[in-house]
């Protein structure tokens, strides 16, 4: 693209907008106000665009869709849009997924990288009348926790809301269409990031090494980052650096291990180098992350 493209991530959402829900990885909202008609987007995150009233035209990927009432335009990571166009009586509701929390909770099997392909190349669907009430009930019950937020687990009930979501919607697909005939047209790069992820996964935040993972891949550390950086947007070792935080924050958070037995569990060399890392990702100590949650728990 341009270098005159927008890049349209969950952070420029909410700051080039208001937005009803947003807790760092997803966020809720009821317009496409503020985005640009006419600059070219690159769109950063898991956008999910469900048509209420009127249409929709744009560009994605070079490629012309228009969406209407009861359709659903499902963006993947890194989507180029240009030439919005948007009837006066449009209304839409917006649902945002950041990418890192998309590759983090996908299980990984062959049928849901699947569905993430098929969307990429068949953007827009048109919903029948069932899933058109399902999403409407699900949009529904978002805006109710939405006025009735609160609790001790509300982050953890929204982002289970919006994967019932995008799970009814992925079970859509798949009835309607054979996904499994991209199972021989995957592109190389995609199969060894897919498995650079399996790989993550697996580990659980205990192999922090891009070299070791490149190694398992059989490519260089080099080849692995940038093919990392062109598929999602974000280095092997930032990929690393997340699913290595993700599980210590749920030690923090959910477990009564001490500071030092959570830097032991995690193979970390001491507990020095393990506060650095946890501050460098959170802007918190351990323990001051510890602290600050359990305030936020007893709200």
């Amino acid at each position: 693209m341009t270098e005159n493209e927008l890049r349209v991530s969950i952070e420029s959402i909410i700051n080039g907008a208001k937005t009803d829900y947003y807790d760092g990885d997803i966020v809720v909202k009821n317009s496409l106000k503020n985005i640009s008609a006419t600059e070219p987007l690159k769109i950063e995150l898991l956008l999910i665009i469900y048509c209420v009233k009127g249409n929709l035209q744009c560009c994605l990927n070079s490629n012309q869709y228009e969406m209407k009432e009861g359709n659903i335009m499902i963006c993947v990571p890194n989507t180029f849009i240009n030439n919005i166009i948007k009837s006066d009586d449009l209304e839409i509701k917006v649902l945002g997924l950041s990418s890192k929390a998309l590759y983090r909770s996908m299980n990984f099997s062959k049928s849901s990288w699947n569905m993430i392909l098929y969307a990429a190349k068949n953007p827009v669907l048109n919903l029948d009348s069932e899933k058109q009430e399902l999403m409407n009930r699900f949009y529904s019950l978002i805006q109710f926790k939405l006025t009735h937020d609160g609790g001790q687990f509300h982050k953890e009930i929204m982002r289970s809301l919006f994967e019932c979501a995008f799970y009814e919607l992925a079970d859509f697909i798949a009835s309607c269409s054979d996904i499994t005939k991209f199972d021989g047209v995957m592109r190389q790069g995609d199969l060894l990031f897919k498995r650079f992820m399996e790989l993550l996964a697996e580990s659980g935040g205990l192999e922090r090494s891009v070299k070791a993972y490149a190694e398992k891949l059989c490519i260089t550390p080099k080849y692995l980052s940038s093919l990392s950086k062109r598929i999602s947007g974000k280095t092997a070792l930032s990929w690393i650096h997340q699913f290595t935080i993700d599980a210590i924050i749920k030690r923090l958070r959910y477990s009564n291990m001490t500071i030092k037995e959570i830097s032991d569990a995690m193979n970390f060399p001491n507990i020095s180098f393990f506060g650095k890392f946890v501050k460098s990702q959170t802007g918190m100590s351990p323990s001051e992350y510890r602290r600050n949650m359990c305030l936020y728990n007893n709200i």
